[in-house]
């Protein structure tokens, strides 16, 4: 199970059965494991997540919201929800929510940062704002693949108590500070998907490079991080782990950190590891 979660957060893509849509009713049985997917928290066809609630739940069951990667262009939560199971079986206790938000299309307008972490928080608000029908509690962690990481890091910082705060934030190979991911960034590439995505760092847009990243809003009062990266990732360079590591020991924020020699993007050779990692992280920092 251990293995099969990692590999599909790898982004390996796999089917999934869809038990219900979202119908309109005052509260789900708290008694009985209910699927819920493609749920609308707004009025864009990306604006969907899928809530996986567990039977005997009440209103002390946590909640994990799962963001996908893709550099804010790609992605979606149909490539990671078969390892719901294998989730289920490793924190039965938990509801899962797996997150879907809009991805940057040059040819859409309302689709450049911020409009992710806008969606990030309008799902965390609808999930939390039905919670006496889901039958849920209000404590809750995210975990973040890559860009998805980002943005977890991102909702955990800057809206701590605005309207609720998260337990604990895992960021998996993620983003942590805008300005200096553009100057670290080893392709002409991915340095131009971020000018299309935020804006140019050398002129006014500097603002919104700030405003974007996770590194800046971390205070004394943040929530507990657990970070995995690998020293060989040419996509996200682990020294955006360093910073986040740094900072977070600098203001004596409760941490763990695991820089894993040798390791890309994907984590591939550490499967086990970090899975153990991520249950014993969450068993000790949401109660």
């Amino acid at each position: 199970f251990r293995i099969f979660i990692f590999l599909c957060l790898s982004g390996a893509l796999f089917s999934c059965k869809k038990d219900k849509t979202d119908p309109v009713a005052p509260k789900y049985d708290p008694a009985i494991q209910t699927d819920l997917v493609d749920v609308a928290y707004g009025d864009h066809t990306r604006n969907k997540y899928n809530i996986y609630l567990p039977a005997n739940r009440g209103a002390g069951t946590p909640v994990l919201f799962i963001i996908h990667g893709g550099a804010w262009v790609a992605g979606s939560k149909e490539d990671i929800i078969s390892f719901v199971p294998a989730l289920r079986s490793l924190l039965p206790q938990y509801a899962f929510v797996f997150i879907n938000y809009r991805l940057f299309n040059e040819s859409e307008s309302g689709t450049r940062f911020p409009a992710q972490e806008n969606d990030v928080k309008a799902c965390i608000e609808h999930v939390f704002n039905r919670s006496g029908e889901y039958v849920v509690g209000k404590k809750f962690a995210l975990w973040g693949m890559s860009a998805g990481a980002h943005l977890a890091a991102l909702y955990a910082y800057k809206y701590q108590g605005n309207p609720y705060t998260a337990s604990a934030v895992i960021d998996q190979v993620g983003p942590t500070d805008m300005l200096s991911l553009y100057d670290q960034l080893p392709s002409a590439e991915l340095k131009g998907l971020l000018v299309q995505l935020i804006g140019n760092p050398a002129t006014q847009d500097s603002l919104l490079y700030n405003s974007s990243s996770p590194l800046r809003y971390v205070k004394a009062t943040s929530c507990p991080t657990l970070i995995l990266h690998g020293d060989a990732d040419a996509v996200v360079p682990y020294q955006q782990a360093e910073l986040l590591k740094n900072k977070l020991q600098q203001l004596n924020v409760p941490y763990r950190y695991r820089l894993y020699p040798g390791e890309g993007h994907g984590l591939d050779g550490v499967t086990l590891d970090a899975v153990n990692e991520i249950v014993a992280f969450l068993t000790t920092h949401v109660k």
